[in-house]
């Protein structure tokens, strides 16, 4: 798992121009004497720990993403429900991009209307994503912290000790948009992504690797018992780092593996591949096990900038696209270290993957119940992982596998498996009956190999150059899961059927039948630091981990 290290939202606040002191021979402007409303979880939690030092320069370039509401949100409750509910006459019935953007997504006049101001403002307004939920805008931090009411100054954080610039107010626009606008992205830069997959320590590759590769992988969990490859699918990997073909390849040739060519998909303008960054190994990784579980499926590599800019641009811009029936996400931050603002705009995103019929798997992290352990928050809270929090999102939590040669053998419970109970999100329907006792969501939903000690062989980049390593993290459970989509989705379609889609509604109703004793392996030994795992759901492997040919057999049966 890699960690996006984000900031703590703000308590919520309404400002007016009442709430703004003024001194008396103040000049206003007609623009300051507009009424305005503040924008929700808005301020970084690092401002509260952290010294502030000097005004941010007033001519800085900044660059922010203004993220727009979705419009009929209780019509578009009711779609996600019928469209994921077996029998219901509105089952699998998708919808493209541009109905979804027609029906639910902002208009053109609210776009229209966003961008007169941004640019009244003096600011530039440099993209606009086709599902309109989110307007790129660029400018000087002096312009832009008058545009959103507020400051930009420069901190120290006093847990990380690094500097960084951040709004030292709530973020607000002009009243009459405050029905359009839902937040803002970027006014603070304390956001810092990096390498949290389990890694060896040793700088130097084997020249053989050492883990498991796609016989044992495959074998263990019954995904060579498909009969597909998935050919025809298309999996989008979910990046901040980029990787060298030459690793990919090496992989292929080692594991005697084939398929359509790797692409990359730059996200405002980011390309990392001509010189990976210390993300490489997570890169590496996703496409290597994507390709071992499903090597017919075109992978399509999105690299986005290391930003809450980024992420949030190559969310709407995956959904936009429509290429892929299914998304791998290996990198994600603690819930209370990531604002609101950033978690509705890409959730919204994550909306719109749902109804366009596109699964999501998310590792749930490495850091058990306390996933903000290597954050400012710190291990002392109890925490889960978003993205794999989100309702929407299929969380994968860890195990540790062992194997009777190529076959299963045993696994238990990860002992850094991230899980626990939400503190964002509402509890779905469709998770009632687990036996938790909660009214929030809880992660993860299901779980496969991730302990280091039972990891994967990887090709990837050492300290002395390409080789092979031994990774583990719920970085590998992640893309597991995405190929054996790949593979069901491959096989849907032959059998006349819709692909997979939001999955975490089906697996739920599959796992409370009697199906689910031969479509899960229940791991009920060994826990993480606040759960232990238990027969039947756990906020540690979820349902289990995947017996792939039963439980492609069940959800066929039961979505006929």
């Amino acid at each position: 798992m890699r960690y996006r290290s984000l900031a703590l939202s703000a308590s919520l606040a309404v400002l007016s121009l009442a709430a703004v002191s003024l001194t008396a021979n103040a000049s206003l402007t007609p623009q300051a004497a507009t009424a305005r409303t503040a924008l929700p979880e808005t301020m970084s939690p690092a401002v509260s720990h952290s010294q502030r030092q000097d005004a941010v320069t007033a001519g800085q370039p900044m660059a922010v993403s203004v993220n727009l509401k979705l419009r009929n949100t209780a019509a578009l409750d009711r779609f996600l429900t019928a469209v994921s509910t077996p029998g219901d006459p509105l089952y699998g019935q998708y919808l493209t991009p541009e109905r979804f953007t027609a029906e639910y997504g902002p208009t053109q006049g609210e776009v229209d209307r966003v961008s007169k101001f941004l640019t009244s403002q003096g600011l530039t307004v440099t993209g606009v994503s086709a599902n309109r939920q989110v307007v790129d805008v660029g400018g000087t931090a002096d312009r832009i912290a008058a545009a959103f009411g507020t400051h930009e100054s420069m901190y120290v954080d006093g847990e990380q000790h690094r500097t960084f610039h951040a709004n030292d107010t709530p973020a607000s626009v002009p009243s009459d948009l405050s029905d359009v606008v839902a937040g803002v992205v970027g006014l603070d830069d304390h956001t810092s992504r990096t390498a949290r997959i389990v890694e060896p320590d040793a700088s130097t590759p084997a020249a053989a690797p050492g883990g498991y590769g796609p016989a044992q992988y495959d074998g263990a969990y019954n995904l060579d018992k498909l009969g597909t490859n998935g050919a025809g699918t298309t999996v989008a990997l979910w990046e901040f780092d980029g990787y060298r073909s030459s690793d990919l390849t090496a992989y292929d040739r080692r594991f005697g593996l084939s398929g359509p060519a790797v692409r990359t998909v730059p996200v405002d303008g980011a390309n990392y591949d001509a010189r990976p960054g210390g993300g490489q190994g997570e890169v590496e990784l996703d496409s290597e096990i994507v390709r071992g579980v499903a090597p017919g499926a075109q992978q399509l590599i999105y690299e986005a900038p290391n930003s809450d800019q980024g992420e949030v641009d190559m969310a709407a811009r995956i959904v936009a696209d429509n290429k892929a029936s299914v998304i791998s996400i290996s990198w994600g931050s603690c819930e209370p270290d990531t604002t609101a603002s950033i978690m509705t705009a890409v959730n919204n995103s994550f909306k719109q993957a749902a109804a366009q019929g596109i699964s999501i798997f998310s590792a749930s992290g490495d850091d058990g119940s306390r996933d903000c352990s290597r954050s400012a928050t710190g291990p002392g809270t109890a925490a889960v992982d978003f993205p794999a929090s989100s309702p929407f999102n299929t969380g994968v939590g860890g195990t540790n596998l062992r194997l009777n040669g190529n076959a299963y053998a045993a696994e238990s419970a990860w002992r850094t498996s991230g899980g626990g109970t939400s503190k964002v999100f509402a509890k779905p329907t469709w998770q009632n009956g687990t036996g938790v006792n909660t009214t929030r969501r809880t992660v993860p939903d299901i779980a496969s190999d991730a302990d280091p000690a039972s990891g994967f062989a990887i090709f990837t980049q050492g300290r002395t150059g390409p080789g092979w390593q031994t990774i583990g993290g719920t970085s590998a459970a992640a893309p597991l899961w995405a190929g054996f989509a790949a593979l069901y989705d491959q096989k849907a379609k032959a059998a006349g059927q819709a692909p997979l889609g939001e999955v975490n509604p089906k697996l739920y109703a599959l796992a409370g039948s009697a199906a689910a004793r031969s479509a899960f392996h229940d791991v009920t030994a060994a826990g993480n630091q606040d759960f232990p795992a238990r027969t039947g759901y756990d906020q540690v492997t979820g349902w289990g981990t995947p017996v792939a040919d039963q439980l492609a057999a069940g959800l066929l049966a039961a979505h006929r």
